[in-house]
């Protein structure tokens, strides 16, 4: 298949002999270019209307004839490891319809396309997936609509509660005449009015157990978990994931501290790892007894802080689905604390010896 090499949108700059690329917003290369050549490789690229094959003649038409095949094959190589390179005729692998519904999302992968892998590749990929998405709630309904916004196939959407007047400060997807109907109705009936393109299946159900869950994600990609109860939750995700071999994100708010993590089977430590490395810790013991007061539960999610939270859960599920890039949040929390002038930090868990389920996992 011949290629058609062609320079991303990149400021380049020039002072004499200097060139500047911004590869990013932060990030410069300078390069050193005293003939002229690179920069007249570059302007030919920016076309996008020359394969590979053609770069040597084409520069030499502009008065560099020596250029070499080798030269233009190294340079090509060197600007496509700095990402700085797709391919001129990517979308036009995708109709028209998807190009102009998903034209922000395929330019949001430009920044991590090359030469080999095409946005266009990565947006087929979510097309083809399956996500268990557990929960409908504050959380749960904001990811919903950010699944479905990316052209996520199918989502399996579980949830056992119905809509409530309190609901409608931060769980966008329901209205006014949604109120006293199951959730996952409700937001399946939304996804089927904005994207023909996802299919989600509403099940009305609480979950209980790992085996249910398993169940559940049997045909899944991914498991987004975005319940809190019951208290154990994330042990059960994560016994059913690691017996299946398939990734899940999951996160959410304790009183002003935001935090999400992921864990990939038989890859990252997982959530059963943390937990024996918890109890391995010596605990004050007036912090093992019951709360004397104020233990009661509150939810302070408002709708900026939920949808700031499904943001970052659902950008975790999509690394895993599209493979855009590398999973940030394997085995390690991000935290930003909204109460505490936005601080972030990271904090990460390391595999536990005596851990069975990442032995189950790893012998998948």
């Amino acid at each position: 298949m011949t290629i058609l090499p062609r320079l991303k949108a990149v400021p380049v700059h020039g002072h004499g002999s200097t060139l500047v690329l911004y590869r990013r917003s932060l990030e410069r290369i300078y390069l050193d270019d005293p003939t002229g050549a690179f920069l007249a490789l570059l302007k030919i690229l920016a076309r996008g209307d020359h394969s590979v094959d053609q770069l040597p003649s084409a520069i030499a038409a502009v008065g560099h004839p020596a250029t070499t095949a080798q030269d233009v094959s190294r340079v090509l190589h060197q600007l496509d490891e700095w990402g700085v390179l797709e391919r001129a005729d990517a979308d036009g692998e995708l109709d028209a319809s998807t190009m102009d519904r998903h034209a922000s999302n395929l330019r949001y992968y430009d920044l991590f396309s090359d030469l080999s892998r095409t946005s266009a590749d990565m947006h087929r990929a979510a097309a083809r997936s399956t996500v268990l998405l557990l929960g409908a709630g504050g959380l749960g309904s904001g990811i919903l609509q950010s699944l479905v916004g990316l052209g996520v196939g199918k989502i399996i959407l579980v949830d056992g509660d119905v809509v409530e007047t309190k609901n409608l400060a931060r769980q966008f997807v329901y209205n006014t005449g949604d109120i006293g109907r199951p959730k996952v109705q409700a937001a399946a009936e939304w996804a089927s009015g904005y994207s023909a393109q996802s299919i989600v299946h509403p099940v009305l159900e609480r979950i209980a157990d790992a085996a249910r869950i398993g169940d559940l994600a049997a045909s899944a990609d991914l498991v987004i978990c975005a319940i809190d109860s019951p208290d154990n939750v994330h042990l059960l995700v994560n016994q059913a994931c690691c017996r299946l071999g398939i990734p899940f994100v999951a996160g959410g708010l304790a009183r002003s501290t935001l935090s999400y993590w992921s864990v990939d089977p038989g890859r990252s430590a997982c959530r059963e790892c943390l937990e024996l490395h918890r109890r391995a810790e010596s605990v004050d013991p007036a912090l093992e007894a019951d709360p004397i007061l104020g233990g009661q539960s509150v939810n302070r999610a408002t709708g900026p802080i939920a949808q700031l939270a499904s943001g970052f859960l659902t950008m975790e599920a999509m690394r895993y689905l599209t493979g855009s890039e590398a999973p940030v949040a394997a085995a390690e929390y991000h935290v930003l604390e909204l109460a505490d002038g936005m601080t972030t930090s990271r904090a990460a868990w390391s595999a536990h010896p005596q851990c069975t389920w990442c032995r189950i996992a790893e012998r998948r």
